[in-house]
């Protein structure tokens, strides 16, 4: 469903910003007023897109991992929920955190449910979090649902993790492999150009592109610095979520090694979240809003935008699904035994793991081939600069 945003007021008269969800911007204020909040101006409609990338990179100010890692073991302890909260408040040293903290406590004294305190936070929570805290809720269960949801949560801390750590090394050996060659052209060969001009002597073909590289490179060196700053500007594009982003999506599904990479990554991340929403009964069309909106990239995302309408019809998940190019065969015919057999949620959640686990696997294999071939590209380019130079000298000593 799409969001809507609202500025609001409470009983007490405080006045916040509200996102919300609806079938309409009608539907979207009957909520607003249905959680006793009077709407006091519509501020728009919010892309779909824009509030999944947000909810992905949680606010630096708030932990909700952190948060509910120490919520679970006290509701688990048949503590109450305002209790828990305060005595999660008294451990924070973090003074931003614990006046969230303290915000959602004040508003269980005032009545409130959970649910629609981490709602009102926006994106300090990942989207499915109220989803699932309103189940727990409803079904008088909210001590499992949280301990679902941190496991939730930390699998997928783990994998963001795991994807940082596993392209720190690669970047730096980039890096220092692009520093290399570019200090080659721009300081070494510059050196050896001024040598072979002085003597006067024709140059083999090879020594004579090396030291016209060399040449250019030393010349125009600040060339580099503005396709840096084109680079900044295409990212800031893609962040927009404009045109720009809706073909560059399209475009890296496209790559060979790095679009497959990528196209498991968003397979994963969705067959996931649809997972632990339904193993906590959440209804299917809510589950699949929900998941819809962890999908970054937009050709994957367009591709199931028509779901839900299609699950109103009376249509299977698994049949829905196949209409998308991006899920695999086997994925649906898995999909389509756990629907026969009743176990959706178990079958969604084993496909999530096998797709987790193949994909640490893709990536350290392409992970032991990239080191060498790096090394081996700036071999290469030495190599060719010595035989460039090397041919150079030989030429002068038979003149």
């Amino acid at each position: 469903m799409p969001l809507f945003k609202y500025r609001v007021s409470d009983k007490s008269g405080a006045v916040s910003e509200l996102l919300i969800e609806g079938e309409s911007k009608q539907d979207s204020m009957n909520r607003v007023r249905g959680r006793g909040l009077i709407p006091l101006e519509f501020i728009g409609q919010v892309d779909s897109y824009a509030a999944g990338s947000r909810s992905f990179s949680l606010m630096s100010d708030f932990d909700a991992n952190d948060f509910t890692a120490r919520l679970v073991p006290l509701l688990k302890a048949h503590i109450h929920l305002e209790k828990a909260l305060g005595i999660i408040a008294e451990g924070t040293e973090n003074p931003r955190q614990k006046q969230i903290i303290s915000d959602l406590r004040r508003g269980l004294h005032e009545g409130k449910k959970f649910s629609a305190l981490v709602r009102d936070q926006g994106s300090r929570f990942p989207s499915i979090y109220p989803v699932l805290v309103e189940a727990g809720e409803e079904a008088g269960k909210l001590a499992e649902v949280m301990e679902e949801l941190q496991k939730f949560l930390t699998a997928k801390k783990e994998m963001q993790d795991f994807l940082l750590t596993s392209s720190i090394y690669p970047a730096i050996v980039l890096c220092v492999t692009g520093g290399v060659i570019f200090m080659l052209f721009t300081v070494f060969v510059p050196k050896f150009s001024k040598i072979f001009i002085e003597m006067g002597k024709p140059l083999p073909l090879p020594t004579k592109i090396m030291l016209e590289t060399g040449n250019f490179a030393a010349s125009f060196w600040w060339l580099s610095l503005v396709a840096l700053a084109g680079l900044i500007f295409f990212v800031f594009k893609l962040r927009q979520n404009g045109k720009t982003r809706r073909w560059f999506d399209a475009k890296i599904l496209r790559l060979p090694l790095a679009g497959n990479m990528l196209k498991m990554i968003e397979i994963s991340r969705y067959v996931r979240t649809l997972a632990i929403m339904v193993k906590n009964h959440v209804h299917l069309l809510n589950s699949v809003s929900i998941a819809s909106r962890v999908l970054l990239n937009r050709s994957i995302a367009e591709s199931v935008a028509g779901i839900s309408g299609e699950l109103r019809g009376g249509t299977k998940l698994s049949t829905a699904l196949s209409n998308s190019p991006f899920f695999p065969k086997n994925l649906i015919r898995m999909l389509s035994i756990g629907e026969e057999s009743g176990n959706v949620g178990e079958m969604l959640e084993h496909i999530a793991d096998q797709y987790e686990n193949e994909l640490r696997i893709k990536l350290k294999r392409m992970l032991a081939l990239f080191e060498p071939a790096v090394i081996l590209l700036l071999s290469l380019v030495v190599l060719a600069v010595v035989i460039s130079i090397f041919m150079a000298i030989m030429e002068m000593n038979q003149v």
